[in-house]
């Protein structure tokens, strides 16, 4: 039997929260007073590694640095926080809304284990967030010598 692929596991978890918190979203009314209430909304991201670096950005337009709680939990990176409601039309009214405001959150599932300092920034509406991988144990195993 081959090795376990973990990424897969911690992938196959995370999917597993998203799905409860969907089915909270629906099947509950949100509570502005709750901590860790279900979000409106989970911002569009993109996740890619380098040899030595994780790095994750999300789209936030109009997000001030201040509204965004970034946090690692575990082997996840979790971006938080609230978008705010942009002013009224003046007399007008909304014929489209699609830029979504308020309340979100995003748990992204790290594909590799990270250590050292975490660096984040926030430009033109995207957070970047880089985090250093951790260094890797040898999977390699040397053969000392053949028999005969």
């Amino acid at each position: 039997m081959g090795d376990l692929d973990w990424r897969a596991v911690r992938e196959l978890m995370a999917l597993g929260a998203r799905l409860r918190e969907a089915t909270e979203r629906a099947l509950l009314p949100a509570s502005p007073v709750s901590v860790g209430a279900p979000a409106a909304f989970e911002p569009p991201l993109n996740v890619w590694e380098s040899d030595g670096e994780v790095i994750v950005e999300a789209e936030l337009p109009g997000a001030r640095s201040n509204e965004i709680d970034v946090r690692l939990e575990g082997e996840t990176l979790v971006v938080a926080g609230e978008l705010p409601s942009e002013g009224g039309v003046g007399s007008g009214a909304y014929l489209r809304v699609e830029r979504p405001r308020g309340r979100f959150y995003r748990a992204v599932p790290l594909p590799a284990e990270v250590s050292g300092e975490t660096r984040a920034t926030l430009r033109n509406g995207v957070l970047r967030v880089t985090l250093p991988k951790a260094g890797r144990a040898r999977r390699h195993v040397a053969i000392a010598g053949e028999g005969a």
